[in-house]
């Protein structure tokens, strides 16, 4: 064998090598930062973004057209809507949008690239990408906050573009996510290599029939004598169970609890709740569908395991179960990361908002009720007296219950509103995730926040009042952030006699004096958004047990509010034409596909020289 023979089989293998990675990578298989069952072993979504795009990839169990769309509310109407498929090898996507419950139109403007597309026996897989904001009137923008899928699939390719066949009943549905959320594009900290994990799981559950159910089970924290740090949770999710497990959250009880008694209780929430468990809702963990957990800043740990931190938990798990089966037994839960060794800071978590207390009124007949509440300078600065150069907030979890449909919490300094922390301006109850903010936000002693929640309450007849079962109302904004100061609450609550002034009744105890008020009468409606805006607050802040004397305080004097950012789209610009988007030549390959039969051709050719 010559030397040329020698040096060419060498690298070969290499060629080989290389050639594979970049076809595996071409075709389809990315490295996609997030995932969520759509469909239970049917309908599969992949994504991943950077600032100014976002790549989706659908993997659906058809060999027919799949359709897949942002929504403003989880129907069709209203919605941006793309549609595939892959006959006889050839990918097909367009963009197209529905004004109401019939067959999606081709929007004018296409602004979906099909990236990939591949079909089997038994599978579909469309890769595509857009803009965030495409500045498609018939687009909806993808920002910060929930997003509600819409999804569906047929067995059947269509004939043409239009006239597509109905994809029926079970074939389609919808799903809350939070698209965008953490830094886009981050590098996950790393563990240390004394981390230990520490599973809090549902006790072979036997989840109910119902199409919903919320679970709770009591758990005592495991107590180690020293100072231990929280660096890492995600969820434990049982083999099947990936779209039954909507979300779980892990509430801390910040009082005295009978641990002998209720550690492993289990009951259903917000119905059969023991009383002295009632006031477990400080969230420390918050998972839901389509996240994979939260890992904290590398020099930052939430304290757990001496004597002195939580010493009893909550564990909500919201079944998610259209379909009423009676034979789950649900075993999933949460794997918390925990280090022996602490990190330089301790993180906290602080709650702010409206008080829960039946202070908190939300009226009947609004289309959009604003009620918010206040974390005023005065608790800040008493939480933060050894903290003089501020905290660093880089998680939010927001919190409403039916009626809300938005929360916003602000952030002003001498009466001058900065970027808002966190929004989401589609809420949904039924989804409820952190937000990891793409850049950290320093809050000074001396500035102020306010949770400022949206309520829609014109299907009411009478007034929803605050409280802790979800028929009731909350208003609540849960912040983590380092480093961790001597402040757990920060709330507030309109002034009674404030309020009782939109009333004909004021001289009468609160509660009657608001049942009674006609709030049919918009001009009603409109002075009690006067005075609930208005109001002087009550004011609670509090470390653990132990309150702030505060007081009462004036309205917050606001002198500019923050005006979010337009973007860079101007409406008028032209539209690209209606032409169905190909992924795949005729021959069936990829474009990608041709760059790696090019690649191939390339070696084929120099291994005929060598």
């Amino acid at each position: 064998m010559s030397r040329r023979d020698n040096y060419r089989d060498s690298y070969i293998p290499l060629l080989i090598l290389l050639v594979t990675v970049f076809c595996f990578e071409a075709n389809g298989f990315e490295n996609f930062t997030h995932s969520a069952v759509i469909k239970e072993g049917v309908y599969h979504l992949h994504w991943k973004y950077d600032n100014a795009s976002i790549t989706f990839e659908v993997q659906v169990q058809t060999t027919g057209y799949i359709g897949f769309g942002l929504s403003p509310n989880g129907g069709m109407a209203g919605s941006d809507i793309v549609i595939g498929w892959v006959k006889n090898g050839v990918g097909y996507l367009k963009d197209r949008y529905a004004t109401t419950t019939a067959e999606p139109a081709i929007d004018s403007s296409q602004d979906v690239t099909l990236l990939y597309s591949s079909e089997n026996g038994t599978h579909t897989t469309l890769q595509f990408e857009r803009k965030l904001d495409t500045c498609d009137t018939d687009d909806r923008a993808i920002t910060m906050g929930t997003i509600r899928i819409i999804w569906s699939y047929h067995n059947d390719d269509p004939a043409s573009d239009t006239g597509l066949t109905y994809h029926g009943n079970t074939n389609r549905g919808a799903k809350s996510l939070y698209l965008l959320t953490g830094p886009s594009g981050n590098v996950a900290p790393t563990i240390p290599n004394d981390a230990f994990t520490v599973d809090f799981l549902n006790p072979n559950v036997a989840v109910p029939s119902a199409t919903t159910t919320y679970w709770c089970v009591g758990f005592a924290m495991p107590k180690y004598g020293q100072k231990h740090h929280l660096i890492k949770y995600a969820p434990v999710i049982q083999a099947g169970h990936e779209a039954l497990v909507h979300h779980i959250l892990i509430y801390a009880c910040h009082h005295e609890v009978n641990m002998t008694q209720h550690n492993g209780t289990q009951y259903a929430c917000y119905q059969n709740m023991p009383a002295d468990l009632d006031n477990c809702n400080a969230p420390i963990v918050a998972w839901a569908i389509g996240s994979e957990g939260l890992t904290f800043p590398e020099n930052v740990g939430y304290p757990l395991g001496r004597d002195s931190d939580v010493d009893f938990v909550i564990m909500e798990t919201h079944f998610d179960n259209p379909n009423a089966r009676s034979d789950y037994v649900d075993s999933s839960g949460i794997q918390m990361t925990l280090t022996p060794t602490p990190r330089p800071i301790d993180a906290g978590l602080l709650q702010a908002g409206v008080a829960v207390t039946d202070r908190h009124v939300i009226p009947p007949y609004y289309s959009n009720l604003h009620s918010w509440g206040h974390c005023p300078s005065q608790c800040l600065s008493q939480g933060m007296a050894s903290q003089q150069s501020g905290i660093k907030i880089f998680a939010s979890f927001h919190h409403t219950h039916l009626l809300g449909t938005a929360l916003h919490v602000r952030h002003f300094r001498n009466g001058i509103e900065l970027p808002w922390v966190s929004y989401d301006d589609n809420y949904d109850f039924n989804y409820q995730e952190v937000q990891v903010l793409e850049n950290e936000v320093t809050v000074l002693p001396d500035d102020d926040l306010v949770v400022d929640c949206t309520y829609k309450s014109n299907a009411k007849t009478a007034v929803t009042y605050g409280g802790l079962s979800t028929v009731e109302e909350m208003c609540l904004g849960f912040l983590l952030y380092y480093p961790k100061i001597n402040l757990t609450d920060c709330l507030t609550v309109a002034v009674e006699s404030d309020l009782k002034q939109v009333s004909d009744n004021a001289a009468y105890p609160f509660v009657f004096a608001m049942n009674s008020v006609n709030w049919q009468s918009e001009a009603k409606r409109t002075q009690f958004q006067t005075l609930e805006k208005s109001s002087s607050r009550y004011v609670r802040c509090r470390e653990g047990v132990t309150s702030y004397s505060v007081g009462t305080i004036s309205a917050l004097q606001i002198t500019q509010e923050y005006q979010p950012p337009t973007g860079p789209c101007n409406y008028s610009t032209t539209t690209t034409s209606a032409t169905t988007t190909q992924g795949l030549d005729s021959k069936g390959n990829t474009r990608s596909g041709n760059l790696c039969v090019f690649v191939a051709t390339v070696i084929w050719i120099v291994l005929s020289v060598t």
